[in-house]
């Protein structure tokens, strides 16, 4: 059972979320944790079953890419979100069964950010006191699902143009699905982080919400063993600074991952990134990598080395987001 609470507030012209729709599922699992970096995001899935999916070997991983532009709508989609000065709402969801010191304290780091909110019950999207359309969704989730099929809540969602970031505990009160929110988070261009409750108020700073809050290259990424992967040229669209949220497991506890290093490419220069399983104690064992980068107006090139123990796979979520 969920609480939430939506701020309304105004949003940079032409941010409408859109979404490249594929044949393919999407799995994931969610951990977080706390630092400064840059990649994208997306979902992928090669298994109806949402736990676990395995592979014959470490390079026959199916990889499924999906990137985003904000300038496309189509016909069946909200069109409310087509104005060039819509107001966007933040909305923040919570299981009743988190420690209400977790909520409280999460929820004042939120909020620190907004002017003003409303109460709601569990019926955001026909609620009429604020605008849907646009919104931007964060949940705290303590008990997981019952149920794998998420496809009529990822529609509705995605119909709004919303985007939902969940932050899983790694400690559940209940439910047989952990990943089925993070496929959610997949296939709507959020995050899906696993952490431990009492990081769950620092944790929430590094969420995309207030200063980079709007994904424009996402890309959920099944890995298995070690190899590299090219994944989809980024362009973006101005010199300026961008954030990089990356999911390294799609679960806890950590222990498949190895190392990866995300290298981005362009005709003067390059830059990358790389974590290592040595550093993941230090962020409080989550699975959720950030990094804020300046990148220029000029097209990049993105590949992934990795290495993970097993052949159980890992869909990894990759994002770039932006100020406008």
């Amino acid at each position: 059972m969920f609480s939430v609470t939506a701020t309304t507030f105004r949003t940079a012209p032409d941010s409408t979320s859109t979404y490249t729709t594929t044949s393919t599922h999407t799995t994931t699992k969610i951990p977080i944790t706390r630092i400064t970096r840059i990649p994208a995001q997306t979902s992928a899935k090669t298994s109806t079953n949402l736990e676990k999916t395995t592979v014959a070997s470490s390079t026959g991983a199916e990889t499924t890419y999906t990137t985003t532009q904000p300038q496309m709508t189509t016909s069946t989609s909200d069109t409310s979100c087509n104005s060039t000065t819509f107001p966007s709402t933040f909305l923040f969801a919570y299981s009743n069964d988190l420690s209400s010191d977790t909520v409280l304290d999460t929820f004042h780091q939120f909020s620190s950010y907004l002017k003003y909110y409303y109460w709601f019950g569990s019926k955001f999207f026909s609620n009429t006191q604020t605008p849907v359309c646009g919104s931007i969704i964060a949940i705290l989730l303590k008990r997981y699902n019952n149920e794998a099929d998420v496809s009529r809540l990822v529609s509705l969602i995605r119909y709004h143009h919303a985007i939902v970031h969940v932050m899983i505990s790694a400690t559940p009160s209940g439910g047989s699905q952990p990943k089925a929110m993070y496929s959610v988070a997949s296939k709507t261009n959020g995050m899906g982080m696993v952490e431990y409750d009492k990081h769950f108020p620092d944790a929430i700073d590094w969420v995309p919400l207030f200063i980079f809050p709007y994904p424009i290259y996402a890309v959920t990424i099944p890995v298995s063993g070690n190899g590299t992967k090219t994944l989809p040229d980024f362009y973006p669209p101005s010199a300026s600074m961008y954030w990089i949220g990356i999911t390294y497991q799609d679960h806890v506890p950590i222990d498949t991952f190895q190392y990866f290093k995300f290298g981005l490419t362009y005709d003067q220069g390059n830059c990358s990134f790389s974590v290592n399983s040595r550093e993941v104690s230090i962020w409080d064992d989550g699975n959720y990598y950030i990094e804020s980068s300046s990148l220029m107006n000029l097209n990049y090139k993105i590949t992934m080395d990795y290495n993970y123990l097993g052949r159980d796979v890992q869909h990894l979520q990759f994002r770039i987001y932006t100020i406008m």
